[in-house]
């Protein structure tokens, strides 16, 4: 039976930005507001955020939104958010410790200690077991005082409805469940120090697990009663990336974690050697805006622009190459070193460091932020030379471009002229939110199958940027100067290196 209402209202809690968006039945925006996240930085290597500012920015963002509507018309809500970064919640649902967000890299020694200490693989040093142990470590007095621990979207979800679960999608993500047996994995549990009570139960992203509270609906404007599912991962939204795409494409995903994938001739989802995923490299523009680009924020708020339209207007200006600065986008760790894809051995470099390279007296604010977008488009080229040498003869049509970052004509031109191909824009480029809409759907009973939901979103490419043949020589050398920088200080990105 459908729900009531004919607006889907969903969260998305990324990396940088917090964004509540509203859909029509056709799955068409009807309005959205976002927020900036704050990161804290307590030492280099640490990537701490406050779950309660997130929820200070969606209650703004719900209310924003739903102004122009009934709110007895929304029939349901979701949320979807970054991924591995635990909250410990008490019974009444209580930050008690920052959230020790996905790029963090304090845990990566208990990552290894974990994997072999109980034979359970640790894909990533970003996961969710080395968190826990390293707090465990650090104050076991937190340990004994969580009821909970979260995931970031089980958190705002647990905020507008007061239910301490997760979904299968997350609970997938942490390398702590059993998706066969559909249970936490004890000996993994026992090894952190905790108790399986303390984990959430895990439900289908699609399911309601409850409503809108009285206290939540007088923070929002929600009304009380209305339907919240699980939800997922942000990372579900790549779906919808790849249903805008055909075969031979090239996706590449410009969000906080960058990724590249290319959809073979069957246009199946990528695997294995076709697939690349970035540090932290799609945040860096943002992490620059906030740390160098005070007179820019201040000269935007004139203009009536956003500073990062500014400062993309100014590296605009420039020619390629930056005036012969390069940048390495290391800043926290490397998920794809060398270009390595997903599923290599030695992909992962939690070592490796960002560099600027080539700095003189006549650089300024603007070359720096330029070589920070080349940059990353060098690192996504790196990884696409890598692909095409593991998949000997597969060659690409044109490049598919989303995330926030793809808004950046000036980065869109970068990756057109250094990969030789056009870059086509899905007219839904943050497809997270439109991903929750979709399980919305088959919650509502609209859809069967989040699939069949996908199916029916009109998801047109536009606005190709070509690529210049004049410039493609320029970037070609950058590039080769740029592999040959980071395998050069290769044996500085170590353990051993300070």
């Amino acid at each position: 039976m459908g729900l009531r209402g004919k607006y889907s209202l969903t969260i998305d809690v990324g990396t940088s930005v917090s964004k509540v968006t509203l859909y029509d039945e056709a799955f068409r925006e009807v309005s959205k507001a976002k927020d900036e996240i704050t990161t804290n930085y307590p030492q280099p290597h640490y990537f701490e955020q406050d779950p309660n500012q997130w929820w200070t920015n969606i209650r703004r963002e719900i209310k924003e939104v739903i102004s122009r509507v009934d709110p007895k018309e929304i029939k349901a809500i979701g949320v979807c958010a970054q991924m591995h970064a635990p909250i410990l919640a008490d019974r009444k649902g209580n930050v008690l410790f920052p959230s020790l967000s996905w790029p963090d890299l304090r845990t990566v020694e208990t990552t290894d200690e974990i994997a072999s200490k109980t034979g359970i693989s640790q894909p990533y040093y970003t996961a969710l077991a080395p968190k826990i142990l390293w707090i465990n470590r650090s104050d076991p007095r937190l340990i004994k005082r969580t009821h909970k621990f979260l995931l970031p979207k089980d958190f705002v979800r647990m905020k507008l409805s007061s239910t301490f679960c997760t979904d299968l999608n997350d609970a997938n993500g942490t390398s702590m469940f059993d998706d066969a047996k559909r249970e936490w994995m004890k000996p993994l549990v026992d090894y952190l120090g905790i108790s399986i009570d303390q984990l959430p139960e895990v439900r289908r992203p699609e399911e309601i697990v409850g409503g809108i509270t009285e206290e939540a609906s007088k923070e929002t404007g929600l009304l009380q009663g209305t339907p919240v599912i699980a939800g997922s991962s942000d990372n579900l939204g790549r779906s919808l990336d790849r249903a805008a795409a055909s075969a031979r494409d090239l996706l590449i995903y410009l969000g906080s974690g960058a990724m590249i994938e290319y959809i073979s001739e069957t246009g199946a989802r990528p695997k294995g050697t076709y697939r690349s995923i970035l540090g932290i490299a799609g945040t860096v523009p943002q992490w620059f805006k906030n740390n160098f680009g005070a007179e820019d924020r201040v000269k935007a708020e004139k203009l009536g622009i956003d500073a990062l339209q500014l400062l993309d207007s100014e590296a605009a200006e420039l020619e390629p190459g930056a005036g012969g600065l390069l940048f390495l986008p290391h800043i926290m760790g490397e998920r794809a070193f060398e270009g390595r894809t997903r599923s290599e051995p030695s992909n992962f470099n939690p070592y490796a460091r960002g560099v600027v390279y080539g700095l003189c007296l006549g650089h300024t604010r603007k070359h720096v932020f330029r070589a920070i977008l080349e940059g990353c488009v060098y690192q996504l080229y790196l990884c696409w030379e890598r692909i095409q040498s593991l998949n000997p003869g597969i060659a690409a049509n044109r490049i598919v471009a989303s995330g926030g970052g793809s808004k950046s004509r000036v980065w869109r031109q970068i990756i057109a002229d250094t990969f030789d191909l056009p870059v086509f824009l899905p007219k839904e480029t943050e497809t997270g939110s439109l991903a929750i809409a979709c399980l919305i759907s088959v919650a509502d009973g609209t859809s069967r199958t989040f699939d069949e939901a996908v199916a029916r979103i009109k998801n047109p490419l536009l606005d190709p940027v070509q690529p210049s043949k004049a410039n493609w020589p320029k970037y070609q050398q950058a590039f080769d100067l740029y592999k040959r920088l980071e395998g050069d200080l290769k044996g500085m990105f170590t353990a051993h290196s300070g």
